[in-house]
């Protein structure tokens, strides 16, 4: 992309309880010199005009000036409520959303996701891999926000994936191959950043 993007934000989901990390914030683990959040942070200021971190805990964020910071309207409903925000506070016509516990963001799958959406009809595109998909590394037309508030006060599953029957969603198939799966690698455990770590010290892994 030559320009910013200003008809899609994008929001940085930072409101997890990271209970399998023992309530570390994935946000501000470092694989590498930066945090998560700020790699990523770093990445979205080039390509949007509208930068969101969706959070409960804004003072954590406060020193990131650019960026808005947005609290869960429905509170204690995992990422499902991250997006409702998002999507409900946003200035674009669409949002593309990060995890905050993804340290390795593909330039190349940004661009050609945001080209995917633009050039499809759909309300949501979600990256898939096989028979693995990635609701979170996604983009959301703001147009289901009705849509989503009325499956938010009226079901029980409040997965993510709970809400795709009533959306029109494009699962945009990808290649099976090593830099698309490094793409959604994300921490849950400390295992999992031990992993991240070493792959980072590899040549394919610095940032």
């Amino acid at each position: 992309m030559k320009r910013k993007n200003n008809e899609i934000s994008c929001a940085v989901l930072a409101g997890g309880k990271s209970r399998r990390l023992n309530g570390e914030n994935k946000a501000l683990l470092k694989v590498g010199e930066k945090s998560n959040l700020e790699k990523i942070i770093a990445f979205a200021e080039k390509y949007f005009s509208e930068n969101i971190i969706i959070s409960n805990h804004p003072l954590l964020y406060a020193q990131y000036k650019t960026v808005k910071i947005f609290k869960d309207i429905f509170t204690d409903i995992g990422p499902l409520g991250g997006i409702h925000s998002a999507l409900k506070n946003a200035k674009g016509k669409a949002v593309f959303f990060f995890p905050c516990d993804m340290p390795f963001i593909n330039t190349d799958l940004v661009e050609k996701e945001l080209e995917e959406f633009n050039e499809r009809n759909c309300d949501i595109i979600v990256p898939k891999i096989k028979e693995f998909y990635e609701p979170l590394h996604s983009i959301y037309s703001v147009s289901v926000i009705d849509e989503l508030e009325d499956h938010i006060r009226n079901t029980t599953d409040l997965s993510v994936r709970s809400f795709f029957p009533k959306a029109n969603v494009y699962f945009w198939e990808l290649e099976d191959n090593e830099a698309n799966r490094k793409s959604f690698i994300n921490i849950n455990t400390k295992h999992d950043l031990q992993n991240a770590i070493e792959l980072h010290k590899t040549k394919n892994g610095k940032q």
